[in-house]
């Protein structure tokens, strides 16, 4: 569903329409590229074929109107929904509104690999104010690294080589993302390099061996809290 967006790219409030806003992005530097999957969620209420709610969280998640609604329904985790594609670098996109809900995640697994916490190689974070973005593979979801972290105590040594690792593998910056209002997000991996345009401009970029993981299997949403939105999932060919 195409839709005005608000662009961070000027001082004053400014409504752009889908096609202004994908000017301004190629002005960012970003290259044009073949689309391989996109997805406006016109004319259906269920995921459909291809994409994969949680266990037990697929009420969590709904369309109307074309829009994909995503709301927490566990305490104990946010709602997850995935869309299965193999890939190794990644280009996607899509519009995202807060609309009630506190965070969301965007994330990025390998089904496969056994030495992260279910599968998770990489993702961006995002609530109204703040992005992050970590290499989850030798970092935050490494199962030898959560087992470092749930130690109550370590030698002072080995703490500070897990803070430093924790550093590398993560960045973070201030964003303004206005609850309400349709957002523009831009993710690429190229190699060891992760990079996130919001509206049009460039907000974080990290340099980490683990994002250059070579089977990645799928990615999606993690919503904590009620509701976050999307619309206009596409991903588009990295070569």
């Amino acid at each position: 569903m195409f839709r005005p967006i608000l662009s961070v790219a000027f001082v004053t409030t400014s409504l752009l329409t889908h096609s202004t806003l994908v000017a301004d992005e190629a002005s960012s530097g970003l290259p044009e590229t073949k689309v391989l999957f996109e997805d406006d969620f016109e004319g259906r209420s269920t995921l459909g074929e291809g994409y994969r709610a949680g266990r037990g969280m697929e009420a969590g998640w709904s369309i109307r109107d074309g829009v994909l609604f995503g709301k927490q329904i566990r305490d104990d985790h946010g709602s997850t929904m995935r869309k299965q594609m193999e890939f190794a670098d990644l280009h996607v996109s899509f519009d995202f509104r807060f609309n009630g809900g506190s965070r969301f995640n965007f994330v990025i697994d390998d089904n496969n690999e056994k030495s992260v916490h279910a599968g998770h190689v990489a993702r961006a974070s995002l609530s109204p104010k703040r992005i992050s973005i970590s290499d989850d593979k030798l970092g935050s979801m490494n199962l030898e690294v959560r087992e470092k972290r749930k130690a109550k105590s370590l030698p002072a040594e080995q703490q500070k080589e897990l803070e430093d690792l924790l550093a590398r593998t993560q960045a973070s910056a201030a964003i303004h993302a206005k609850p309400g209002t349709w957002h523009h997000l831009e993710l690429t991996i190229h190699g060891t390099v992760m990079t996130v345009h919001l509206d049009g401009k460039e907000v974080v970029s990290l340099d980490s061996p683990g994002f250059a993981h070579p089977t990645k299997t799928q990615s999606g949403m993690t919503v904590n809290g009620s509701s976050i939105d999307f619309d206009n999932l596409c991903v588009f060919a990295t070569e």
